[in-house]
């Protein structure tokens, strides 16, 4: 399945090229943000040395965005379906816990949303979760079906959502899935926001 998914390494760039195009330096984004410069440096310079949570990278593209950016930018107009992924890495029901673990391998997404035949959201399976189950009999583990283990759907918005109201959704949440009555359209998380700050 073809991703458009970005790197970290383009993750660090787009923080970078846009705490310049807002004229902030490091000092100064950090401080918007209540972090301290060095995490702001180490972002921009290798974002993979301190693994930063949603929280953090939603706290900077939040500062980066409310910087003196013109009120029309392309960031706040653009649409939940302009930036989503239409090619979802999912899983069904009936897969295997194995199956799961094949595809975080694959991709090292934090998680992976159920959807069913007719592509409509079921669940969400966690990378975290299947620690836990794996730990005791691995093989018995592998086997069991990922409804077994699923938690609640992530949250679905319209393909109309625009950045800024997913700007707030995404504070909370690892990924959001744009959604047509249930059913899946494709996937967006806060790096992809980000991207277009």
């Amino acid at each position: 399945m073809p991703l458009n998914i970005v790197t970290p390494e383009a993750m660090s760039e787009a923080i970078r090229i846009g705490r310049k195009n807002a004229g902030l330096s490091q000092k100064a984004l950090a401080k918007m943000c209540g972090l301290s410069q060095s995490t702001i440096a180490r972002v921009e310079g290798d974002i993979r040395s301190i693994n930063p949570s949603y929280q953090t990278i939603f706290q900077i593209a939040e500062a980066l965005n409310s910087s003196g950016l013109p009120k029309n930018s392309k960031t706040k107009n653009r649409k939940a379906y302009q930036i989503m992924h239409k090619n979802i890495v999912y899983l069904r029901p009936a897969d295997t816990i194995a199956d799961a673990i094949s595809l975080f391998k694959h991709y090292d997404f934090p998680q992976l949303p159920v959807l069913d035949g007719k592509r409509y959201v079921v669940g969400t399976l966690y990378q975290k979760d299947l620690l836990s189950i794996t730990t005791n009999n691995p093989e018995l583990a592998k086997r069991r079906s990922v409804s077994s283990l699923m938690r609640g759907a992530l949250p679905q918005i319209s393909r109309e959502t625009d950045t800024g109201r997913l700007m707030s959704i995404l504070g909370s949440t690892s990924a959001v899935i744009v959604a047509d009555d249930g059913k899946a359209m494709g996937i967006i998380t806060i790096y992809d926001v980000l991207k277009e700050a």
